[in-house]
């Protein structure tokens, strides 16, 4: 139920109901006026608002945090720009209604779209009817090899990112911003950094890449057992492909009970694809060979560690998204010691 995942807006995010109402009457007449706006719990970024009219419409708002931010981070431009233009697409988006980047209205810039109804599984073993589990990893999967095989130039997207060297464009931006918010000295940090430049991939494919993509940030239906939208796509861009993958997969290399970790569960008995099956899923939906994907793995933990080291930061700071921004810091240290434990 979305009831369960709103609260009332935190007070450190809280905008006026007036001028919002004023700029919807002009770039969205069809809502009506404001009834209620209430803030989704969890989530560490853009601040999301559910809000109805007294005509009974709904509709979703994504805005920047207030504050002073990191360079880059919280795009909603960017986000409102690509899933408008994967509308037509096999990749199932929310549909836009509006974007403001005029930050008088309500603080910061914002967007405006469609409420879709269902179910967010954070972790595959949440999933009480395990008969359906491993289906509904693997329909991530595949949406993923869709998601990359889609032309980016064709839907409008050639500005979107630059499409070479992302691997060293990657490690370079998250060293950065580790660096920027870094809370703490985690000796492992530099010893990751120096593996991944040496361990770069000659030859990568340029695709849409999500940034974030994994199960939190899906839509199911579990009636039908199908995939409805794709969320959150603040960290999009052109890129390798295969670091989303990577990204998706690391849950594998995480302990049970760590940030939806999966290793050391029997697979078997939990009706989980293994790590195998997940590459040959995805292989067969790009039409491409088999490949190891411990790099992107690693690259996508150590950036996960500058997010969330972010995330703390902005806890530390006092324009965090979420109210649990500050256990977020517990997760930081163990995600580290595992992404190292991958390179020894």
């Amino acid at each position: 139920m979305v009831s369960e995942n709103l609260a009332k807006v935190r007070e450190n995010h809280y905008f006026s109901k007036d001028l919002l109402n004023e700029w919807l009457l002009e770039n969205y007449k069809n809502f009506g006026k404001i009834l209620n706006i209430k803030q989704f719990i969890g989530g560490q970024s853009n601040p999301t608002f559910f809000i109805t009219s007294e005509s009974g419409n709904e509709l979703i708002l994504r805005k920047k945090p207030p504050g002073k931010l990191l360079p880059s981070a919280h795009a909603v431009e960017r986000e409102y720009k690509i899933q408008k233009a994967l509308m037509n697409s096999y990749v199932p988006c929310p549909k836009m209604f509006a974007l403001c980047e005029d930050s008088t209205i309500i603080g910061t810039p914002f967007y405006i779209m469609e409420f879709i109804k269902g179910k967010v599984i954070e972790s595959i073993l949440e999933v009480e009817d395990k008969k359906h589990r491993k289906r509904i990893f693997l329909q991530m999967v595949k949406m993923l090899g869709e998601l990359h095989n889609i032309n980016y130039k064709e839907v409008g997207l050639n500005d979107f990112g630059r499409s070479g060297n992302y691997a060293e464009r990657q490690i370079s931006r998250w060293e950065k911003q580790w660096h920027l918010s870094k809370q703490r000295e985690l000796p492992e940090i530099d010893l990751i950094i120096k593996w991944l430049n040496k361990n770069i991939p000659n030859k990568f494919d340029s695709s849409i890449v999500h940034g974030d993509y994994r199960l939190g940030n899906l839509i199911y239906d579990l009636n039908e057992v199908s995939i409805k939208a794709v969320l959150d796509w603040e960290l999009s861009t052109i890129g390798d492909p295969l670091a989303d993958f990577g990204y998706m997969l690391y849950p594998y290399y995480l302990p049970v009970g760590e940030r939806h970790g999966l290793k050391g569960c029997n697979l078997v008995e939990e009706n989980l694809p293994t790590v195998n099956e997940i590459i040959e899923t995805y292989c067969k939906v790009r039409k491409i060979k088999f490949f190891d994907p411990n790099f992107y793995v690693v690259l996508s933990m150590f950036r996960s560690v500058a997010i969330l080291e972010g995330v703390y930061s902005r806890y530390v700071n006092g324009n965090e998204s979420s109210p649990n921004a500050k256990d977020i810091g517990n997760d930081v240290v163990p995600l580290a010691k595992a992404t190292y434990n991958l390179i020894l």
